[in-house]
Protein backbone atom coordinates (compact mmCIF):
# COMPACT_ATOMS: atom_id res chain seq x y z
CA UNK A 1 0.00 0.00 0.00
CA UNK A 2 1.29 3.65 -0.92
CA UNK A 3 2.61 5.55 2.18
CA UNK A 4 3.20 8.84 3.32
CA UNK A 5 3.34 11.70 5.68
CA UNK A 6 0.00 12.94 6.68
CA UNK A 7 -0.91 16.08 7.85
CA UNK A 8 -4.07 18.59 8.49
CA UNK A 9 -5.59 20.17 5.99
CA UNK A 10 -4.90 23.65 7.47
CA UNK A 11 -1.18 22.58 7.19
CA UNK A 12 -1.58 21.26 3.83
CA UNK A 13 -3.16 24.52 3.14
CA UNK A 14 -1.89 27.13 4.42
CA UNK A 15 0.08 28.36 1.76
CA UNK A 16 -2.63 28.52 -0.49
CA UNK A 17 -5.29 31.20 -0.75
CA UNK A 18 -9.16 30.07 0.10
CA UNK A 19 -11.27 28.77 -3.13
CA UNK A 20 -13.76 30.68 -4.38
CA UNK A 21 -15.28 28.48 -7.11
CA UNK A 22 -14.48 25.05 -8.97
CA UNK A 23 -13.32 27.25 -12.02
CA UNK A 24 -10.83 28.82 -9.81
CA UNK A 25 -10.00 24.68 -8.66
CA UNK A 26 -9.44 23.92 -12.67
CA UNK A 27 -6.93 26.77 -13.53
CA UNK A 28 -4.87 25.77 -10.30
CA UNK A 29 -4.79 22.40 -11.66
CA UNK A 30 -4.60 22.99 -15.24
CA UNK A 31 -1.62 24.99 -14.85
CA UNK A 32 0.40 22.97 -11.87
CA UNK A 33 3.68 22.20 -12.46
CA UNK A 34 4.72 20.87 -9.34
CA UNK A 35 5.72 17.43 -10.16
CA UNK A 36 6.54 15.16 -13.36
CA UNK A 37 2.80 14.03 -13.85
CA UNK A 38 1.73 16.99 -15.69
CA UNK A 39 4.31 16.09 -18.95
CA UNK A 40 2.60 12.40 -20.08
CA UNK A 41 -1.06 13.90 -19.10
CA UNK A 42 -3.65 14.40 -21.83
CA UNK A 43 -5.91 16.28 -19.73
CA UNK A 44 -6.07 16.84 -15.59
CA UNK A 45 -9.07 15.57 -14.00
CA UNK A 46 -10.64 18.43 -11.55
CA UNK A 47 -14.00 17.49 -10.64
CA UNK A 48 -17.85 16.50 -11.97
CA UNK A 49 -20.73 17.20 -9.86
CA UNK A 50 -22.52 20.24 -8.31
CA UNK A 51 -21.02 22.62 -5.67
CA UNK A 52 -22.83 21.72 -2.96
CA UNK A 53 -23.48 18.22 -3.49
CA UNK A 54 -23.60 16.45 0.27
CA UNK A 55 -21.57 13.04 -0.83
CA UNK A 56 -18.58 13.31 -2.55
CA UNK A 57 -16.61 10.21 -4.37
CA UNK A 58 -13.18 10.23 -3.98
CA UNK A 59 -10.99 7.87 -5.94
CA UNK A 60 -6.95 7.66 -6.44
CA UNK A 61 -5.19 8.42 -9.29
CA UNK A 62 -6.92 9.44 -12.92
CA UNK A 63 -6.65 6.49 -15.07
CA UNK A 64 -6.34 5.90 -19.73
CA UNK A 65 -10.52 6.88 -20.23
CA UNK A 66 -10.14 9.60 -17.61
CA UNK A 67 -6.96 11.30 -18.60
CA UNK A 68 -8.49 11.46 -22.27
CA UNK A 69 -12.41 12.40 -21.17
CA UNK A 70 -10.56 15.09 -18.27
CA UNK A 71 -13.73 13.52 -16.14
CA UNK A 72 -13.43 11.36 -13.27
CA UNK A 73 -14.65 7.35 -13.15
CA UNK A 74 -14.77 7.30 -17.35
CA UNK A 75 -15.09 3.38 -19.11
CA UNK A 76 -15.69 0.46 -17.32
CA UNK A 77 -14.99 1.65 -13.79
CA UNK A 78 -17.59 4.66 -14.76
CA UNK A 79 -20.37 1.96 -15.49
CA UNK A 80 -19.53 -0.11 -12.23
CA UNK A 81 -20.10 2.99 -10.14
CA UNK A 82 -23.25 4.79 -11.98
CA UNK A 83 -24.73 1.33 -11.52
CA UNK A 84 -23.71 1.00 -8.10
CA UNK A 85 -25.20 4.70 -7.05
CA UNK A 86 -28.36 3.97 -8.97
CA UNK A 87 -28.70 0.76 -6.62
CA UNK A 88 -28.26 2.97 -3.51
CA UNK A 89 -30.92 5.76 -5.13
CA UNK A 90 -28.14 7.92 -5.89
CA UNK A 91 -27.48 9.80 -9.31
CA UNK A 92 -24.24 10.81 -10.61
CA UNK A 93 -25.35 14.19 -11.42
CA UNK A 94 -26.02 14.74 -7.24
CA UNK A 95 -22.76 13.57 -6.29
CA UNK A 96 -19.09 15.49 -6.50
CA UNK A 97 -16.78 13.16 -7.73
CA UNK A 98 -12.81 13.83 -8.30
CA UNK A 99 -9.61 12.24 -6.87
CA UNK A 100 -6.63 12.04 -4.74
CA UNK A 101 -3.80 13.27 -7.71
CA UNK A 102 -5.04 14.23 -10.99
CA UNK A 103 -2.74 13.32 -13.56
CA UNK A 104 -2.50 10.02 -14.86
CA UNK A 105 0.73 8.38 -14.25
CA UNK A 106 2.55 7.14 -17.37
CA UNK A 107 1.53 3.16 -18.01
CA UNK A 108 -0.91 3.49 -15.08
CA UNK A 109 1.32 2.82 -12.38
CA UNK A 110 0.63 3.58 -8.94
CA UNK A 111 1.29 7.13 -8.19
CA UNK A 112 4.41 7.81 -5.71
CA UNK A 113 4.06 9.73 -2.27
CA UNK A 114 5.64 12.18 -3.18
CA UNK A 115 3.36 13.05 -6.11
CA UNK A 116 0.17 12.32 -3.19
CA UNK A 117 1.90 14.41 -1.23
CA UNK A 118 2.21 17.58 -3.73
CA UNK A 119 -1.51 16.73 -5.21
CA UNK A 120 -3.24 16.41 -1.53
CA UNK A 121 -3.58 20.33 -0.99
CA UNK A 122 -5.75 20.83 -4.12
CA UNK A 123 -7.96 17.85 -2.44
CA UNK A 124 -8.41 19.61 0.85
CA UNK A 125 -9.34 22.94 -0.89
CA UNK A 126 -11.92 20.96 -2.52
CA UNK A 127 -13.16 19.64 0.49
CA UNK A 128 -13.29 22.57 1.80
CA UNK A 129 -14.84 24.55 -1.12
CA UNK A 130 -17.86 21.83 -1.33
CA UNK A 131 -18.01 20.44 2.34
CA UNK A 132 -20.50 17.69 2.00
CA UNK A 133 -21.93 15.49 4.84
CA UNK A 134 -20.31 12.49 3.70
CA UNK A 135 -17.64 11.53 1.38
CA UNK A 136 -16.90 7.56 0.34
CA UNK A 137 -12.87 6.80 -0.40
CA UNK A 138 -12.50 3.83 -3.18
CA UNK A 139 -9.83 2.07 -3.10
CA UNK A 140 -7.06 1.72 -0.71
CA UNK A 141 -4.73 4.75 -1.48
CA UNK A 142 -7.88 7.04 -1.13
CA UNK A 143 -8.67 5.33 2.00
CA UNK A 144 -5.40 5.78 3.50
CA UNK A 145 -5.10 9.65 2.22
CA UNK A 146 -8.28 10.59 4.21
CA UNK A 147 -7.63 8.69 7.29
CA UNK A 148 -4.13 9.89 7.16
CA UNK A 149 -3.09 6.71 7.85
CA UNK A 150 -2.80 3.06 5.69
CA UNK A 151 -5.29 0.96 7.32
CA UNK A 152 -5.91 -2.84 4.74
CA UNK A 153 -9.61 -2.20 3.15
CA UNK A 154 -11.02 -5.30 4.02
CA UNK A 155 -10.88 -4.02 7.92
CA UNK A 156 -12.36 -0.76 7.12
CA UNK A 157 -14.71 -0.92 4.02
CA UNK A 158 -18.52 0.40 4.51
CA UNK A 159 -17.45 1.46 7.98
CA UNK A 160 -18.72 5.18 9.42
CA UNK A 161 -15.41 7.16 9.93
CA UNK A 162 -14.99 10.80 12.09
CA UNK A 163 -12.70 13.04 9.78
CA UNK A 164 -12.33 16.20 8.48
CA UNK A 165 -13.99 18.39 10.88
CA UNK A 166 -17.44 16.35 11.00
CA UNK A 167 -17.11 14.71 7.92
CA UNK A 168 -17.99 11.05 7.58
CA UNK A 169 -15.94 9.37 5.59
CA UNK A 170 -16.94 5.54 4.23
CA UNK A 171 -14.26 3.84 2.36
CA UNK A 172 -14.74 1.32 -0.01
CA UNK A 173 -13.63 -0.70 -3.49
CA UNK A 174 -12.32 0.86 -6.07
CA UNK A 175 -14.62 0.17 -9.39
CA UNK A 176 -11.97 -1.25 -10.94
CA UNK A 177 -11.30 -4.12 -8.71
CA UNK A 178 -14.92 -5.37 -9.96
CA UNK A 179 -13.80 -4.30 -13.39
CA UNK A 180 -10.49 -7.08 -12.37
CA UNK A 181 -12.98 -9.54 -10.98
CA UNK A 182 -11.91 -8.99 -7.23
CA UNK A 183 -14.40 -11.30 -5.73
CA UNK A 184 -16.95 -9.63 -3.31
CA UNK A 185 -15.72 -5.91 -4.29
CA UNK A 186 -19.03 -5.00 -6.40
CA UNK A 187 -21.23 -6.06 -3.45
CA UNK A 188 -19.10 -3.99 -1.27
CA UNK A 189 -19.56 -1.30 -3.24
CA UNK A 190 -22.77 -1.49 -3.64
CA UNK A 191 -23.76 -2.21 0.69
CA UNK A 192 -21.21 0.67 1.44
CA UNK A 193 -23.12 3.64 -0.94
CA UNK A 194 -26.08 2.46 0.47
CA UNK A 195 -24.63 2.89 4.15
CA UNK A 196 -23.26 6.90 2.40
CA UNK A 197 -26.96 6.98 1.59
CA UNK A 198 -28.62 5.75 4.48
CA UNK A 199 -25.98 8.11 6.49
CA UNK A 200 -27.58 11.49 4.25
CA UNK A 201 -31.28 10.27 4.92
CA UNK A 202 -30.57 10.04 8.68
CA UNK A 203 -31.21 6.24 8.59
CA UNK A 204 -27.38 6.11 10.39
CA UNK A 205 -25.52 8.17 12.43
CA UNK A 206 -22.87 10.10 11.55
CA UNK A 207 -19.11 8.84 12.24
CA UNK A 208 -19.05 11.51 14.38
CA UNK A 209 -22.43 10.75 16.04
CA UNK A 210 -20.93 6.99 16.68
CA UNK A 211 -17.91 8.40 17.95
CA UNK A 212 -19.49 10.24 20.32
CA UNK A 213 -21.62 7.12 21.40
CA UNK A 214 -18.41 4.84 22.02
CA UNK A 215 -16.81 7.65 24.38
CA UNK A 216 -19.99 7.53 26.36
CA UNK A 217 -20.05 3.78 26.43
CA UNK A 218 -16.05 3.61 26.58
CA UNK A 219 -14.61 6.76 28.52
CA UNK A 220 -13.04 9.49 26.41
CA UNK A 221 -9.96 7.71 25.25
CA UNK A 222 -11.55 6.27 22.10
CA UNK A 223 -9.74 7.30 18.57
CA UNK A 224 -11.69 7.72 15.37
CA UNK A 225 -15.44 5.95 15.18
CA UNK A 226 -15.50 3.19 13.24
CA UNK A 227 -18.93 1.46 12.83
CA UNK A 228 -20.84 -0.24 10.17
Amino acid sequence: MTTFQPRTGAELTAHLPPLRSLRELERRIESCRACALHEDRTRPVVSEGPIDADLMVVGAVPRRHEDLQGRPFAGAAGNVLDNALADAGLLRDQVHMTSVVRCRPGDDRPPTPEQIATCLPHLHAQVALVQPRVIVALGATASAVLLGRPVPLERVAGYRLDVLQGITLVPTYHPTDVVRGVPSAAVAIRRDLQVAKAVLDGRLPTGAQTLEDLRSRRGTDVPAAAAR
